[in-house]
């Protein structure tokens, strides 16, 4: 994707880069205010570091932890125990995806996040720390110095804490916080997670329990505020949650949905979002499709969008219950190549991690283990690229979309109606003509998808590795979709590299 020669560094505030500013003073102000220029560093895409989870973290004792299986671009295959650290090879910025779980057990759950660069300044929207959940916040630092790292909370009712909150990175470590200890009892819970130096990489781990029986474990990315985001991989038939967060004041907050039948909004999906706080606000509803579908988040702040998703599993021993599987979804960047994993390293990765011992044991004997794993690969290409923006349609609900319900409470033992299937088994679109009005071409490995504008393509993934190309931006996430003794599971990962983005050969750093 990129050459071996030297790439010029642009960074924005915060972002953990050294700049150089030369300013003077005076005791006479000018009416006229100049601008200080900063100094364009240079960077090699070798010289990129990302950080990786470890794995799945017992949240009674975080030195206990099911190691995660690791795919990166520098490699032809998974990588098991996955690494802490990530770096370029022959001047190209790496790819590396972690997936993490448990078959079975008090954390069972499947997750499949990206290994990320460093960040100053990012945001986790999910979990809870009432009665029966935790949330496990981890932190990596790649960089050669130690990092101080400071963390706000934030829920329904504004920030939690007067002061900061601290904790000490060391130099190539990782450290692992429960979030309940500094903000105990919130049902919606953000945190701002701050560091100084070179930053570190942030993820959370989100979990609950209905007394003895599991119901989801899922890992969260951290991401940036922004005025608009696009969230891949929703499944419409659980029981799903956006939850938003305005971090610098009041915003008015739109939501929009792109399904089989195009981009319409969500009934109930205009808001506001006090300044500091948090919202939650419920997906069901959103659409009639049984395949995954895309969130467009549009706001006239910056603000946090984070999702997560609640189905049915199996039904739990001896009781008239059952196991809930959860899955967490982040904003995606956009992108016109990127490096993907293929299909049976996917499978390979998965089946490790979900074959391997549970940390932690339920109170009945239940079985873990994998009986089939699938990848599909999901493409979106924005309704704006045929110059219908989502703010241009009709705000009416579509005719037979169903009314918004109540917000469920889903970090407190929740219960789906009904047993859910998975999207990836039932019939999928497998892209459109190149003679759809706006369709995009998008080569996967060796085979070409044409993507309709505002629907979101779901297609296998490819058998190998590959890249993804694209005429024009695009986003894409994979999912992968594991059946389990307990029930089936399911994550989506944003394709691509968290916290860079690449642009006609800059590197940028994401804060």
């Amino acid at each position: 994707m990129m050459a071996s020669r030297i790439r010029t560094l642009t960074c924005g505030v915060g972002a953990g880069c050294a700049l150089a500013l030369l300013a003077s003073a005076s005791l006479w102000v000018s009416p006229t205010p100049s601008d200080v220029a900063g100094t364009a560093l240079s960077a090699h895409p070798s010289q990129i570091r990302l950080a990786c989870p470890a794995g799945i973290v017992d949240p009674f004792d975080t030195s206990n932890v099911a190691a995660a299986t690791a795919w990166t671009s520098t490699s032809a295959a998974p990588v098991s125990p996955a690494p802490t650290l990530v770096t370029g090879e022959a001047g190209v910025i790496p790819s590396a995806l972690s997936i993490a779980g448990q078959g079975g057990g008090e954390l069972a759950g499947l997750s499949a996040v990206g290994c990320a660069a460093p960040r100053t300044s990012q945001w986790i929207a999910t979990g809870a720390t009432t009665s029966g959940a935790d949330i496990v916040l981890l932190l990596s630092n790649p960089g050669p110095t130690a990092s101080v790292v400071s963390v706000d909370g934030f829920g329904a009712s504004g920030r939690l804490n007067t002061a900061p909150r601290q904790v000490t990175v060391p130099a190539g470590s990782t450290a692992s916080v429960l979030l309940a200890g500094w903000f105990p009892d919130e049902s919606a819970l953000a945190v701002h997670v701050q560091a100084d130096g070179g930053g570190v990489a942030a993820w959370a781990q989100a979990s609950l329990m209905n007394g003895e029986i599991p119901q989801g474990t899922t890992l969260a990315s951290a991401s940036v505020p922004a005025p608009s985001h696009t969230i891949l991989g929703i499944d419409p038939r659980g029981t799903s949650l956006l939850r938003l967060v305005s971090p610098s004041g009041d915003a008015r907050v739109r939501v929009w949905v792109a399904d089989s039948s195009g981009v319409h909004p969500l009934p109930g999906g205009e808001a506001t979002v006090a300044e500091g706080t948090t919202l939650d606000m419920p997906l069901d509803g959103a659409s009639n499709d049984s395949t995954p579908i895309a969130l467009l988040v549009t706001a006239d702040q910056d603000v946090v969008a984070h999702a997560t998703t609640i189905t049915l599993g199996a039904p739990w021993a001896e009781r008239a219950s059952a196991w809930i599987m959860r899955a967490n979804a982040t904003p995606t960047t956009s992108l016109t190549e990127a490096a993907i994993p293929g299909r049976k390293q996917l499978q390979d990765a998965a089946t490790s991690v979900l074959s391997s011992a549970p940390i932690r044991d339920t109170s009945l004997a239940t079985e873990s283990g994998v009986t089939a794993v699938r990848a599909h690969l999901l493409l979106y290409v924005p309704a704006q690229a045929t110059g219908s923006a989502p703010q241009q349609q009709s705000p009416a609900p579509q005719s037979g979309t169903p009314t918004p319900t109540p917000t469920p409470d889903i970090w407190s033992s929740p219960s789906p109606t009904q047993p859910q299937s998975d999207p990836a088994q039932d019939p999928q679109s497998s892209g459109t003509s190149s003679s759809t009005p706006g369709a995009v071409a998008v080569r996967v490995g060796e085979r070409t998808v044409y993507v309709a504008p505002g629907i979101p393509t779901l297609v296998e993934a490819p058998d190998a590795a590959g890249r993804i190309l694209a005429q024009s931006p695009i986003h894409a996430a994979i999912v992968v979709s594991a059946d389990t003794a307990v029930g089936t599971m399911s994550t989506t990962w944003n394709v691509g590299t968290e916290g860079i983005s690449a642009v006609t050969g800059d590197i940028r750093l994401t804060n």
